[in-house]
């Protein structure tokens, strides 16, 4: 108990540093809002950071962290688009604030990392950091240390002469099936399998896939889940248009988020979204759409007999063929 308060008293106290740093940042800049010639798009993004520092020193009175966080965020991104304004440029684009650090700004690159006993995965980082990752260096004031690849990653020809290999060995086998068949008398057989034989394997390792995530999802869903509010956390733009990420917190401080696409950017995201939370064994959760209630049992009642289905066919076909005409 003692180690965890110690833990949180510093992670307040990194907290006050961050919106410190930020009021100084707007303290120091030089931007007059009075001044001749001055865009108004520009007071209003001025202003808008100054309103984002207020809301996120009542917050840190609050002890509100993710409040602060997400004020200062809408802060530094408020100073992005006057910077922009200033040097006659367009608004850029919202970004999320660098995965290592968010008082480096927003990002501008996805790069891969891999943290300590984790998966890789790409991260969003700013212009800094991604040079850093690429030259090998870790991030400067990081919560998350990057980890150096143990071994050298292999050049692209080498990964694409693997899947060609494992193509050809595929097709090989294929065809060598089909002249077995033919070979013990099951021309039929021989026939169909070159048709369509790759059709039942296809089919039941793609509803397969569909079965094992959704399954245990509603089982979850129906015996450790319960309906909540997600609160609106912050928006970001794809390639497509646009997306509003909602945030929960679990009592024991674990937040987790759910993306959803909007249809009109132009449209206000709702404050709140109603979300089911499932509970994992391991005390992880996970966020789910409200009509998960309705689509999860539908896609398993579908995905099941496809799946019996399109396995039994795959067994008629290899070995259940060969073995009957060699009993025959």
């Amino acid at each position: 108990m003692r180690h965890l308060g110690k833990r949180r008293t510093e992670r307040d106290q990194g907290l006050m540093v961050e919106v410190m740093a930020f009021g100084e940042l707007l303290a120091a800049h030089p931007f007059q809002p009075g001044t001749p010639g001055t865009p108004p798009d520009a007071v209003t993004d001025w202003t808008r950071a100054l309103d984002a520092y207020e809301a996120a020193c009542r917050s840190l009175r609050r002890n509100d962290r993710e409040g602060v966080l997400r004020h200062l965020d809408d802060g530094r991104y408020a100073m992005a688009c006057l910077e922009s304004r200033l040097a006659g440029g367009p608004p850029p684009a919202r970004l999320p604030p660098c995965f290592f650090d968010p008082r480096h700004g927003p990002s501008t690159a996805e790069v891969p990392w891999m943290p300590p006993a984790g998966t890789r995965r790409d991260v969003p980082v700013c212009a800094a950091d991604a040079v850093r990752l690429r030259e090998g260096s870790l991030p400067i004031a990081s919560g998350h240390p990057a980890r150096l690849p143990t071994a050298p990653v292999p050049p692209p020809r080498d990964r694409i002469d693997q899947d060609k290999l494992a193509l050809s060995g595929l097709a090989a086998a294929f065809i060598g099936y089909a002249a077995v068949l033919f070979a013990v008398g099951d021309r039929t057989g021989a026939v169909l399998y070159l048709a369509a034989g790759y059709v039942p394997p296809g089919v039941a390792v793609v509803s397969g896939f569909h079965l094992a995530s959704w399954a245990p999802r509603l089982w979850r869903l129906i015996r450790r889940s319960h309906l909540t509010l997600a609160d609106f956390d912050r928006s970001e733009a794809t390639s497509s248009g646009r997306r509003d990420v909602y945030a929960v917190v679990d009592v024991s401080g674990r937040r987790y988020e759910r993306a959803r696409k909007t249809g009109a950017p132009s449209a206000e995201p709702l404050p709140q979204q109603h979300v089911w939370y499932l509970r994992g064994r391991g005390g992880e959760g996970e966020l789910l759409g409200f009509w998960s209630v309705l689509w999860l049992p539908l896609g398993v009642a579908v995905a099941l007999p496809v799946f019996a289905a399109s396995l039994a066919a795959t067994f008629y076909l290899f070995p259940g063929r060969l073995v009957l005409a060699l009993l025959s």
